[in-house]
């Protein structure tokens, strides 16, 4: 496959990554809203046609004011539901609009011509068959009843009708009915408004520029908004436009953008901080923090989606929807040019606008249609697109003021629905059963399988459950995935193996090639996982002389690395990555293949664990489904193989080993405390040379053994060089104490003697240590006991590692440049010097550490920390 067929054949796929978490949330509630709305359709029309049907209009004809002093606003609870409620409807798809035009289909304007086109043509064709129907006539104004297609109800019954079909053309038919809004909503702004009042539009107008000014200086405060919002709506309530209009553009100003990475990492840290120290101001920074790092668009969407799914438009679709049936208007219905004009502007004009637009612009190669999408099931989108329920309810109140002419459009309107419902469930049904070929097993498997000699494994070759990840390292939504894949790994342990394999898409990432060469070229130097996480956790820093720093950071061979991104050296292999996909029938990123099957569904972590024991080779539910949340936590970093040997001990006469005597550091408990901390957490059996703690771990867990011993390892678990430095016998704590600073572990834990431990979580420890007074302070001195030992070892300002390392030879110019005094320790040729770097948490061998006289380390200084680091030693030095 050459490189240019790659590139064309994989830009297409980033239709689904550029679905925004607000729009998935809109897909995953669109069918019970969509039921609702019908719900309240038929409640409207049963209750204004039974024996109460008068009190139907009296409460939406009720008058209702708002007053202050002698200023006020009165009218009907009918208009303050289509004036007011429903401002908060076309809000969100302003909001919607602007997040496809900064971070979804709208940003690829190449990909936008076949539903651009469909879409100005589904406003055309509907438009001008009703005028056919009405011209002259007294109903001739309707013409935009017809025009808008309800996207809410058009996805939800899409939905329900057609849940067989391609996710792709759910994204089609929102990018078609992006276009369609805004098409709709012009004709609105324009032709069907009253009488304008320019005052009150300029007031309009300054309360955008507030609002505006408002997001600029990122002020995310709902009390100045809904202040500005109030205003605005007065303003365009008094100006004769509709204030739904100026919904949509305040929509227009709530800027999206992707999760940036350094307010996600700010608000670890603020969170961290918070927990280590719970304070009411760093309570609020941590929430200002996470806060913004999710788009103010994102985050408004997740909040006022349901509303308006579940409230704003049902209660619309009540007070509209009440139609008197009576035989009179049936009677004038059947023969009502504007009843007949609605019903076949939406039913056939939609039809063959969309369908005849779209079918045109792929055979004449004006476009493409998305993978997986083909002509049938775009028409399937264009008989559903008849669906215009709500904005054509909406254009009928504007267009008529005559009671009968309302009336006879809601019929059309109501017939029109139903009629597009039907058609489009018994399309697509037809649709299904002539491709049931495409839904079976066969056809979602993974092509080729895993082959563990060229595939990136994370976790044991030989786990018994697989899961097969097809990523873009710049997509945004696959960078969220990895939280999923890290609980996944805890929860599962050794039983799952992860793959990664590369599907950029360039027309959308444009940095998603070179990164994916990157990973490889380090993965040569045997650094793929590394730089795989590194660049997910900065995915913002992408560029090539970006990916060199980022090659230095991890210690590469910059000369090599450089050398094979520049010549291409592992273009091959990503296009082999791209090639599976295709092979596979993956259509988008992140896809994942639970034990070779592609998945379908939610891609969140109980939904993929699942998967996982319902496919589970050795049987479905041969274990559990493992825990979610807090307690999720309990079992990871419990290692089950393969075990580990301990050299340099012996048993005694009974079978034990002898145990180390307690200096402090790893403190024996009370009874009471081993209760408290058993409540708390989780008991596991264990055997000899079970691995429960590597050093360097990310994530890690703390042990308190009930029977049996455990032995803490210095040095690498695999081959020589290895050293049991304690043996530890039940009512012991371990895990490295420093690690309730935040430090990684820097040795590791393997059970000597078989029996049972306690696994605490750092969440759970933390929680308890802050009920219980006494065992905090046992814990806390345990860890004085420890950094007494680095403060003894510390004497004056030492600098620990390998002079080689790129990050050694910065540190060493610095220090040079700025005169500080200090001794440097070569772990490569000084065992104490190993030692010390090991006890200070050391990395593995990549960046050196600076100890300062008080035991404090200080993990890449920054020139400041060095200067301020040479005057506590200088201090040190004059006062002793």
């Amino acid at each position: 496959m050459t490189s240019a067929r790659t590139t064309t054949r994989s830009s297409s796929r980033h239709l689904i990554a550029q679905l925004s978490a607000p729009v998935r949330r809109f897909i995953a509630t669109e069918a019970a809203s969509a039921a609702l709305l019908v719900a309240a359709t038929v409640v409207a029309l049963l209750w204004a046609n039974s024996p109460w049907g008068d009190s139907y209009d009296r409460l939406w004809h009720t008058e209702f004011a708002v007053r202050f002093g002698s200023a006020g606003v009165t009218e009907s609870l009918q208009h303050w539901v289509n004036e007011g409620l429903m401002v908060f409807f076309f809000f969100l798809i302003g909001m919607e609009v602007r997040r496809e035009l900064q971070m979804g289909e709208l940003t690829q304007r190449n990909r936008l011509s076949v539903p651009t086109l469909a879409a100005l043509a589904g406003l055309v064709v509907p438009a001008l068959v009703y005028t056919a129907f009405n011209a002259g006539g007294p109903g001739a104004h309707g013409w935009g009843i017809a025009m808008a297609t309800d996207t809410a109800f058009l996805l939800g019954v899409l939905a329900l009708v057609g849940p067989r079909c391609p996710t792709q053309l759910r994204v089609f038919l929102l990018s078609l009915s992006v276009v369609d809004d805004i098409g709709a909503l012009s004709a609105i702004a324009v032709f069907y408004s009253e009488e304008i009042d320019l005052l009150a539009l300029a007031v309009a107008g300054l309360c955008v520029l507030a609002f505006y000014l408002l997001t600029r200086l990122q002020v995310w405060r709902g009390p100045f908004y809904f202040a500005v919002g109030v205003v605005m709506w007065l303003s365009m309530e008094a100006s004769g436009v509709s204030p739904t209009i100026g919904g949509v553009v305040l929509g227009l100003l709530v800027s999206a953008y992707p999760p940036r990475r350094s307010e996600v990492e700010s608000a670890g840290l603020l969170t961290r901080a918070f927990r280590q120290s719970p304070d009411p101001a760093l309570a609020r920074q941590a929430k200002l923090s996470v806060e913004r790092a999710i788009s103010p668009n994102e985050r408004i969407g997740a909040l006022l989606v349901p509303w308006s799914g579940y409230v704003v438009v049902p209660v619309f679709a009540l007070a509209n929807a009440g139609v008197h049936l009576s035989t009179d208007l049936m009677a004038r219905a059947l023969t009502s040019p504007v009843t007949i004009g609605v019903f076949v502007a939406l039913v056939l004009g939609k039809f063959l606008g969309v369908g005849v637009a779209a079918t045109a612009a792929v055979r004449f190669r004006l476009g493409r249609l998305p993978p997986g999408v083909d002509l049938r099931s775009v028409w399937g989108g264009a008989v559903l697109s008849g669906l215009g329920f709500t904005v054509s309810l909406f254009v009928t109140d504007l267009a008529f003021t005559d009671p009968e002419l309302q009336d006879e459009a809601r019929v059309g309107i109501l017939a029109a629905a139903l009629t597009a419902a039907v058609l489009g469930a018994v399309w697509f049904r037809l649709l299904g059963r002539r491709d049931p070929a495409e839904e079976t097993p066969a056809a979602r498997r993974l092509d080729p399988p895993v082959d563990p000699e060229r595939d990136h494994v994370r976790g044991a070759v030989g786990a018994p459950l697989e899961l097969v990840e097809f990523g873009d390292v710049e997509c945004p939504f696959c960078g969220r995935a990895t939280g999923v894949l890290s609980e996944l790994r805890r929860r599962f342990g050794e039983d799952l193996r992860y793959v990664f394999r590369h599907l950029p898409l360039p027309d959308v990432h444009p940095h998603a090639e070179l990164a994916a060469e990157a990973v490889e070229a380090a993965g040569a130097q045997g650094a793929f996982w590394a730089m795989h996480d590194r660049l997910f956790a900065h995915q913002d820093q992408l560029e090539a002389g970006e990916l060199l720093d980022h090659a230095a950071a991890l210690g590469l061979d910059l000369g090599r690395f450089a050398r094979e991104l520049g010549d291409g050296t592992f273009a091959s292999r990503v296009r082999e990555d791209v090639a599976s996909a295709e092979a596979s029938g993956v259509t988008g990123t992140p896809t994942f293949f639970v034990n070779g099957v592609r998945h379908e569904g939610p891609t969140t972590t109980d939904a993929l664990a699942a998967a996982l024991l319902a496919s589970d080779p050795r049987g479905p539910g041969r274990q559990p489904l493992p825990p979610s949340g807090a307690t999720s936590a309990a079992v990871r970093g419990v290692t089950l193989s393969p075990s580990a040997e301990l050299p340099g001990i012996t048993r005694l006469p009974d079978g034990g080993f002898e145990e180390t005597p307690d200096d402090g550091s790893t403190p024996r408990l009370t009874p009471a405390q081993l209760t408290a901390l058993t409540r708390v957490g989780r008991r596991l059996r264990t055997e000899h040379g079970q691995v429960l703690l590597r050093s360097g771990a990310a994530e890690y867990d703390f042990f308190v053994i009930l029977s049996g011993s455990v032995a803490i390892v210095e040095g690498p678990l695999e081959g020589p060089g290895k050293r049991v430095v304690a043996i530890n016998g039940p009512g012991r704590f371990l895990g490295g104490l420093n690690q309730l600073a935040g430090q990684r572990p820097v040795r590791s834990l393997v059970a000597a003697e078989a029996g049972e431990v306690v696994v605490i979580t750092l969440e759970q420890l933390r929680a308890l240590l802050a009920r219980d007074r006494e065992l905090g302070d046992l814990i806390t001195r345990s860890f004085l006991l420890r950094r007494a030992m680095l403060i003894g070892q510390a004497n004056g300002l030492r600098v620990v590692g390998d002079r080689r390392w790129p990050a050694s030879q910065r540190l060493q110019a610095e220090l040079a440049e700025d005169g500080i005094a200090h001794q440097w320790l070569d772990p490569a040729e000084d065992a104490a010097a190993r030692t010390l770097f090991a006890e200070a948490g050391g990395d593995g061998g990549t960046r050196p550490i600076v100890i300062r006289p008080d035991g404090r380390v200080l993990a890449e200084p920054t020139r400041d920390d060095l200067l301020a680091a040479a005057g506590s030693a200088t201090r040190d030095l004059t006062t002793s």
